[in-house]
């Protein structure tokens, strides 16, 4: 009998909210993004909650599956390439956030910095290298002061996580007001909310990066997103 695990999710209501940092290189210009409701994953993937999709798919093993430094249970998978982390969100019935959820999710309405506000992270608020060093990942939930504004944990810091979207430099110039999905096409894919070898200026909820969609990184794991269930 095959064995899918249970996640935790956070709802994320309906509402807008100013998407973006002016000043910077690609997350500019601000612009007010309008997004459904959806649901969020409070956590990101964990390595045993991989292994279960492991077993019932057949999939190959990520990159670093048996490293010591990264397969604890409780900590978060890594080494996942774009596609494995689509297949999994698929096989437990849902999706990678847009990067519109991701950052909403991680900043809310009020326009704050990071998850918790506006203070500096520190390491009660977010796994990263001012913390770890060049150690490891921790297990999710490591950091329970970041809690971001709707419940969830490790969206700075931990891992970056895989989003839906293609990555554009240039994309919020023409981004749609309502539930933007990201560029047509791409070669980059983006990732979101630093890692556990980021500076602080990664950790902010407006802050973008991009990765080929093909990449096996320590850097980056994913968490789960779903439209409501009704």
């Amino acid at each position: 009998m095959e064995v899918r695990p249970e996640l935790e999710w956070v709802e994320v209501p309906a509402g807008e909210f100013a998407m973006g940092r002016a000043g910077t290189e690609d997350a500019s210009p601000v612009h007010r993004v309008r997004l459904k409701g959806f649901q969020i994953g409070k956590y990101e993937v964990t390595v045993a909650q991989y292994a279960l999709f492991l077993k019932a798919s057949g999939r190959p093993e990520p990159n670093h599956w048996t490293n010591k430094r990264f397969n604890r249970p409780d900590q978060p998978v890594v080494g996942v390439t774009y596609e494995d982390a689509v297949a999994f969100c698929r096989w437990i019935g849902g999706r990678l956030p847009t990067e519109a959820e991701w950052e909403y999710a991680a900043r809310g309405a009020d326009g704050r910095v990071y998850p918790w506000g506006n203070e500096d992270p520190d390491p009660t608020r977010a796994v990263f290298h001012l913390d770890v060093g060049f150690g490891a990942t921790k297990p999710v939930g490591s950091a329970p002061a970041g809690k971001g504004p709707f419940g969830t944990v490790d969206q700075a810091g931990g891992v970056f996580e895989w989003c839906s979207d293609w990555y554009a430099s240039g994309y919020y110039a023409s981004s749609p007001r309502e539930n933007p999905t990201g560029p047509e096409s791409g070669e980059m894919r983006v990732i979101r909310g630093g890692g556990w070898l980021s500076l602080p200026d990664a950790l902010a909820a407006w802050a973008r990066e991009k990765y080929p969609p093909e990449s096996r990184s320590t850097l980056i794991g994913f968490r789960v997103a779903r439209d409501i269930p009704s």
